[in-house]
């Protein structure tokens, strides 16, 4: 394991290391006491983390307007159950050198349809949602085919370094600031690039399009990426199924006729794919993001103000 920097050492970052310590620890206990223990913090997280929860539920109410309250409620509940279960999880993501352990846990569905497009010697995007799961989704697919992917950079210089490190094990890992030209390249040279474009960054590069009904600022990426690189999109969803204890890591076939060289068509298709892997399991996908932050006629919507904590 290769040593930290000297100045994430400092007394300053101690209180990050101990908090990345005391998640670890959890590693020692029993899968099913320690997802225990998570749905209680969730829970305390939902009652306690009030503009957290506004959030989520801002956005299941503009997503899914014709549930019942109590319906949006419950997915509320059950979003933050999942994110401290993935949470828990996490360390085994960063302590897993070579994925095994990460492998185990994972359920691999319609892995057929990344054979075949990487067969017709087109390189391939793999679209997800962001979701809690995503972690092991990635190094469960990385064991069969070489993998790259984009990431935001962590506040926390020890959260950024630690995931990082985890991360390039199983692939090169472009920071969202580099911009696409390395993606591109890493495409043609034969990765699979998995990919997560469903942020609102702003209407900069981005157009409106439908997702779940409400317009949303989409990113034109994908359609270009696709383009520039001549690559197969490829559909993906990671589902933790608590009953089999596993994380099922599903494909679908990929998009047609993607890209059609029209951003508003290509955004449309894009958020339509989607939308279908978010309503396979709707509580795991992360509803805590300001989706629609950005409007069409350049307001923006009053989203709760994040406290800005350690």
């Amino acid at each position: 394991m290769s040593a930290p920097p000297r100045a994430l050492l400092r007394p300053r970052h101690w209180p990050s290391w101990l908090g990345l310590g005391l998640l670890s620890l959890g590693l020692l206990l029993p899968r099913r006491l320690r997802h225990g223990i998570a749905a209680r913090l969730g829970d305390r997280q939902y009652r306690r983390s009030v503009k957290a929860r506004e959030t989520v539920e801002l956005n299941l109410a503009c997503c899914f307007p014709d549930w019942p309250e109590a319906e949006r409620r419950a997915v509320a509940q059950a979003h933050f159950r999942a994110f401290a279960r993935a949470m828990a999880d996490q360390p085994l993501f960063w302590w897993d050198r070579d994925g095994t352990r990460v492998s185990a846990r994972c359920r691999l569905h319609g892995l057929d349809h990344l054979h075949r497009a990487r067969a017709d010697g087109r390189p391939v995007i793999l679209l997800s949602p962001h979701i809690t799961g995503i972690a092991f989704g990635g190094v469960a697919l990385a064991r069969h085919a070489g993998l790259s992917t984009m990431a935001n950079r962590y506040d926390d210089p020890v959260l950024q370094w630690v995931e990082h490190r985890s991360r390039v094990r199983h692939g090169p890992v472009f920071l969202r600031d580099e911009g696409i030209r390395p993606v591109v390249r890493e495409l043609r040279a034969g990765s699979v690039f998995y990919y997560m474009p469903d942020e609102d960054l702003g209407p900069r590069d981005s157009v409106f399009a439908p997702f779940f009904g409400m317009q949303k600022a989409t990113l034109t990426s994908l359609g270009r990426l696709a383009r520039l690189a001549r690559a197969t999109v490829v559909p993906m969803m990671v589902c933790y199924d608590p009953g089999n204890d596993r994380y099922e890591v599903e494909l679908r076939p990929p998009l047609s006729g993607f890209p059609s060289g029209d951003d508003d068509m290509d955004a449309r298709a894009m958020n339509a794919a989607l939308e279908e892997s978010i309503r396979r399991c709707p509580a795991q996908y992360l509803w805590n993001q300001r989706l629609f932050r950005s409007r069409p006629d350049g307001s923006r919507m009053a989203y709760p103000k994040r406290a800005r904590r350690r």
